[in-house]
């Protein structure tokens, strides 16, 4: 009915919106104050959930979504991307009814594991069918849906802001009052609302990617295989999947991300509210959320384009140097909010291009095809890295002190800076029997040209 042109114009609006749903699973870390406001008064003027807590929530959600994308993988490959996204809205809808009707803390944690299952259905695998319908715009095409995920963040915390605290009326003592804090009710019906509607447009307009008959179809890739010249091959036949796991450059990609990504998630889950234990003011600490996810998102499409343009190496330095200074300052700077907001903002550049830039490193060393099964396996270690931030956030509560907290953190970025400088950037070597079944394609599609 429609030409693939037309389809993977219509994926990339689904991709765009459903990862503005799936954003928001970033949003609850930015409404803990208003929450547990809401969860004390729930238990009758009583804390019966800390707030250390509820630091945990949003990163449980967050280490499913990093881990499962290894099982939804096969899954894409055996289903497609449609059915995907409908298991994507089906099971934010199930979480957020879960957060509406009840404040156990039990089900809390389960409404975020249901919520990051979700998002692991695609998050990867819809940035996958966009690389196959736009195969030399694959760097513009992550930048494009990585930012939409971040807008989704934006969005829906700045709604919520408006529907629960239009005016930035501060807390009365340690909560918010009580007419403030029910209101994050409001705001929930209002997110399932928006939830079932741009997922129905989603489930609709995303195309599973399907090969035309025609020469030079969509699902061919040049590649340099060393002294012998480029020729076009099928996305990553040659390199079997259990090769490509085994092998050291994997190992690397793997502790590249990790190590990189511990900071970035600590980052994301106290910034706030470091800055408000700062006392610095609640109306700049809004907008310092506002430009964190604005930042976050929007500077994703430029690192794509700057991907695209320098390719992976120096970028990624670039990265993880300005991460390990901010890391460093971060506790300095929170002495005035002016400091505190420009170091903010300077490191969740690093977070938002370490999302962007990564996923290209992945498909070029290794070929589109396996890229989600391989993010998935990336994805364990990172969701373990999601998870190192509230235990440093509980070593707080203990020990009163964010600078080493932020310093633990960050450290892992020297392991990644090395790593990165000596990292082969360029596709993974191929044997003689690769090389062999290539040559075999490639004469194979000049008989068809001919």
């Amino acid at each position: 009915m429609f030409s693939n042109k037309v389809k993977g114009y219509l994926s990339l609006i689904a991709s765009i919106l459903i990862n503005l749903i799936d954003g928001n699973l970033f949003s609850f870390p930015n409404l803990i104050p208003y929450y547990q406001s809401y969860l004390y008064y729930e238990y009758n003027n009583k804390e019966q959930i800390s707030l250390m807590q509820l630091y945990f929530i949003a990163p449980v959600g967050m280490c499913i979504d990093m881990i499962f994308p290894i099982f939804m993988g096969f899954l894409d490959i055996k289903y497609g991307i449609r059915i995907l996204t409908i298991f994507t809205t089906v099971c934010i809808y199930i979480s957020q009814i879960i957060m509406y009707f009840s404040v156990k803390y039990y089900l809390l944690i389960i409404s975020y594991i249901i919520y990051g299952l979700g998002v692991s259905a695609t998050y990867y695998q819809s940035v996958k069918n966009c690389w196959k319908y736009f195969p030399d715009k694959k760097d513009l095409m992550s930048g494009i849906i990585f930012s939409s995920f971040g807008l989704g963040s934006f969005v829906f915390t700045s709604i919520a802001d408006y529907i629960i605290n239009p005016d930035n009326i501060p807390k009365e003592g340690k909560y918010y009052s009580k007419e403030i804090s029910y209101r994050y009710l409001t705001y929930l019906k209002f997110f399932i609302i928006c939830l079932v509607i741009i997922g129905a447009i989603s489930i609709i307009l995303n195309f599973p990617f399907e090969e035309e008959n025609e020469i030079g179809n969509n699902n061919n890739e040049i590649i340099d295989i060393g002294n012998n010249k480029d020729i076009i091959v099928k996305e990553n036949k040659n390199i079997p999947l259990k090769k490509i796991v085994l092998s050291l450059e994997f190992v690397k990609c793997l502790s590249i991300a990790g190590c990189t990504l511990i900071f970035g998630y600590l980052l994301s889950n106290i910034y706030r509210n470091f800055g408000i234990e700062k006392k610095l003011d609640e109306n700049g600490m809004h907008t310092l959320s506002k430009v964190f996810t604005l930042l976050n998102t929007f500077s994703r499409i430029i690192w794509g384009i700057i991907c695209h343009k320098f390719k992976f190496r120096i970028p990624y330095l670039i990265i993880i140097i300005n991460q390990i200074i901010c890391g460093c300052l971060i506790y300095f700077s929170a002495y005035k909010l002016a400091t505190y907001f420009i170091v903010v903002c300077l490191a969740v550049l690093s977070y938002a291009g370490h999302v962007t830039l990564f996923p290209n490193l992945i498909w070029t060393k290794f070929g589109v095809e396996h890229s989600v099964i391989l993010l998935g396996i990336v994805g364990i270690f990172n969701g373990l890295s999601a998870l190192i931030g509230p235990f440093l956030t509980l070593f707080i509560k203990e020990s009163k002190d964010y600078l080493i907290t932020f310093l633990v953190g960050v450290a892992p970025s020297i392991v990644s800076l090395i790593l990165t400088i000596f990292i082969k950037t360029n596709r993974m070597n191929i044997d003689e029997k690769n090389i062999k079944d290539i040559k075999e394609i490639s004469e194979e599609n000049e008989n068809e040209e001919n």
